[in-house]
């Protein structure tokens, strides 16, 4: 490439000079009064108010997958209580930042079966306690919160892009990395002017690493996060 460059240039300068073309200095100025090229925001960004963001509940999902039987099956439980926090500027969505918290004494099993005909000798009324307050599992009486804090972000496509953070469990922090794709904007009538914006989110971590190795392989250690959520422009 360099070889192909250094041709061109030497050419490109031999006609110039066979032509009677501008100096070195002229070509120079000119250059220098070329305007840079502004990066264009795609449309779906384009009216984007650059604000602060909090979490719209009602319309926030996220839930956990786990391989059962050795990835026969996949285990699906969700977290209906969770909130969040994002700082958000469309014309650089890399310096974003986003706050989670989960509250892990609220969790959908949705086990369909009868869970004290099956767990005769647990302490636990359901498969939902059981999950939620056991110390095998998600211990939320010692450990009421699941956080996540951003530490930095990157843009991989125009609507794409990965966050990093923190994310601490069962009281052990370690970093994760978020695939994230931003959906759109919406302007419902009852928000006024505010925006409302939409993402989706997944990471995949190793629930031993947090401490929580319980009947592994049998329960896989590889877990599956995923959300989809909205995000309402705060006053």
């Amino acid at each position: 490439m360099k070889i192909r460059t250094s041709i061109a240039a030497g050419a490109g300068a031999l006609v110039l000079a066979a032509c009677g073309g501008a100096s070195d200095e002229t070509a120079t100025v000119e250059a220098a009064e070329t305007p840079p090229v502004e990066a264009e925001i795609h449309p779906l960004l384009a009216e984007v108010a650059a604000a602060t963001y909090s979490l719209e509940k009602t319309h926030a999902f996220m839930t956990v997958k786990v391989g059962h039987g050795g990835g026969i099956s996949q285990y699906r439980i969700s977290f209906p209580d969770i909130d969040a926090d994002l700082t958000f500027d469309p014309a650089a969505p890399e310096s974003s930042e986003i706050t989670f918290s989960i509250n892990p004494a609220v969790v959908e099993t949705n086990y369909p079966g009868d869970y004290k005909a099956g767990h005769a000798d647990s302490q636990w009324g359901s498969w939902n306690e059981d999950v939620s307050r056991d110390a095998k599992w998600l211990n939320s009486d010692a450990f009421p919160q699941i956080t996540f804090v951003s530490t930095s972000a990157t843009k991989t496509g125009d609507l794409s892009g990965t966050v990093t953070g923190d994310l601490t469990l069962l009281g052990v922090t370690k970093p994760v990395t978020l695939d994230v794709t931003y959906n759109g904007v919406a302007n419902p009538p009852w928000f006024g002017e505010r925006d409302v914006i939409g993402f989706d989110a997944s990471t995949k971590v190793m629930r031993s690493d947090f401490g929580m190795g319980a009947y592994i392989p049998n329960i896989g250690d590889e877990v599956t996060v995923e959300f989809s959520g909205e995000f309402l422009q705060d006053e």
